[in-house]
């Protein structure tokens, strides 16, 4: 099932039960894992590895998610980065975001432009964009934009607020 419906798609890569399964014409991407890329139809130049990475995208282009269910729910998503589980699982649309660790970013749909670094960094965030948070659980919150959160939870209770700039553990 790997591959099955490539038509005109080139230089691909998949290997795993279902791996880019529905790929039409998409090129140049490589999914590695059980079922990841499935539903990719027309997407370019991505690289999904581990079960489940971008199961669900169809049209993004440029992405790179690494590790079990990254960027799982990505449909039409460019330029994303995930590494770790979960990373970006929740993420559907949107641009330009950088998730770096396990649960990183795992419930971001629509944000854009947002870089997490950490266990859990961004976690809560739904639709956020312009954000820096590097650090454990840093800026598990919601509903924020242009923040810059540094440090083991820092700005973690935070649900509202622009323009915060949070450093050290627990601010």
């Amino acid at each position: 099932e790997a591959g099955r419906a490539n038509t005109s798609g080139a230089n691909n890569n998949f290997l795993g039960q279902s791996a880019g399964r529905l790929n039409t014409t998409g090129s140049s991407n490589n999914f590695f894992g059980n079922v990841s890329g499935y539903c990719n139809t027309t997407g370019s130049h991505n690289n999904f590895i581990g079960q489940q990475a971008g199961c669900c995208n169809t049209t993004g282009g440029y992405n790179n998610f690494f590790g079990l269910d990254a960027g799982r729910s990505n449909t039409t998503g460019t330029f994303y980065n995930f590494l770790g589980q979960n990373s970006g699982r929740s993420t559907t649309i949107g641009k330009y975001n950088t998730f770096f660790g396990d649960n990183a970013g795992y419930s971001n749909t629509t944000g854009c432009n947002n870089t997490f670094i950490g266990f859990a960094a961004g976690f809560c965030n739904t639709t956020v964009s312009w954000n820096f948070f590097a650090g454990e659980l840093a800026g598990c919150c919601s509903n924020v934009n242009y923040n810059i959160f540094i440090g083991r939870c820092a700005g973690r209770f935070t649900t509202t607020g622009n323009y915060n700039r949070f450093f050290g553990a627990f601010s």
